[in-house]
């Protein structure tokens, strides 16, 4: 049997070791179908790429659960 959670802690061992971690807070209003996650990331200059590549993965898992979704990414600073 495949355990996940053996493969989860070897990328986040990976990860730490390149220097990558941060923090999340995840706001949860289920009634609403609101989720929204705010997250910083050590070296700071990797947020955007995460939080952009977060986004498509969301994106992706919606898609999967036949949910059409429309994804905007904003280009201010």
């Amino acid at each position: 049997m495949y355990n996940y959670e053996d493969q989860m802690n070897q990328f986040r061992e990976h990860m730490a070791r390149s220097g990558f971690s941060g923090t999340a807070i995840i706001d949860v209003h289920p009634s609403a179908g609101i989720i929204r996650i705010k997250v910083n990331t050590t070296p700071p200059e990797k947020l955007k790429p995460f939080t952009t590549g977060w986004a498509q993965m969301l994106n992706i898992m919606l898609a999967a659960s036949n949910i059409e979704a429309k994804m905007h990414v904003s280009e201010e600073n």
